[in-house]
């Protein structure tokens, strides 16, 4: 193996034909893909939820600045 080769991603398995290796290149790029949405899901959910808590937080202490 020459140097230059190291910094690339050997294959996880190596005996699969082209065919094949493509659609399992193909799923996990669509797994990592789906991983990323997911995250992106729950850190706008998140968000939502702290909103409101604050507008709720708002409401309450609004009650007592008359």
């Amino acid at each position: 193996m020459d140097r230059s080769d190291w910094s690339q991603r050997l294959q996880s398995h190596p005996d699969r034909c082209e065919d094949c290796q493509s659609r399992a290149v193909a799923a996990e790029q669509q797994a990592e893909a789906d991983e990323h949405e997911r995250q992106e899901q729950e850190r706008l959910r998140l968000e939502a939820e702290e909103e409101a808590a604050a507008q709720k937080a708002g409401g309450w202490l609004s009650r007592f600045r008359t």
